[in-house]
């Protein structure tokens, strides 16, 4: 038989929240919270949007980076409310779901081999981007109200002699 995944692939056991979901599904009068699914229909106003853009034929594909006047509009907010000032052309995307977004920005900064410190309790799927990118999650490290740099020193342990990047 045809071996189809990668063994970086074989090596992310199914997430227990992946199973508490399945489990849920199986069951009458649950809602469920998870996954970004809501609990309601979409609210008419955009189920009318869409159906307009369809009849109007705009639904190609955007730029990988997103639609320039979002990224202009998100940089303009950021910098307003947060006094944080990102380049539309040069420093932002724009993705379909935090999934995809933390997909590439973790193969991005991730050299093989690279061990990535993970806080715990965590998001699900930062060991298994970490090791699709050929780095090595390094889990245990306990969260904090807020990560610094000095924080994240002494809250991790290093457990071998990978290299730390800037």
């Amino acid at each position: 038989m045809r071996k189809f995944v990668s063994e970086r692939a074989e090596e992310i056991p199914p997430s227990g929240i992946r199973k508490f979901f399945d489990l849920a599904l199986t069951m009458e009068n649950v809602i469920s919270l998870g996954v970004g699914e809501p609990d309601f229909r979409t609210p008419w106003n955009i189920c009318e949007s869409s159906i307009y853009s369809v009849e109007q034929g705009t639904t190609s594909y955007t730029l990988n980076r997103g639609l320039q006047p979002l990224r202009e509009t998100l940089s303009r907010y950021l910098a307003q409310r947060y006094n944080l000032h990102y380049s539309a052309n040069e420093e932002m995307i724009i993705t379909t779901g935090v999934s995809e977004g933390l997909d590439i920005a973790i193969r991005a900064v991730v050299d093989p081999g690279d061990e990535v410190a993970i806080a715990q309790p965590g998001y699900v799927s930062y060991g298994p981007c970490v090791t699709l990118a050929g780095g090595k999650p390094v889990p245990g490290c306990h969260a904090m109200k807020r990560i610094t740099s000095s924080s994240l020193r002494r809250s991790c342990r290093r457990r071998s002699a990978g290299r730390q990047k800037p």
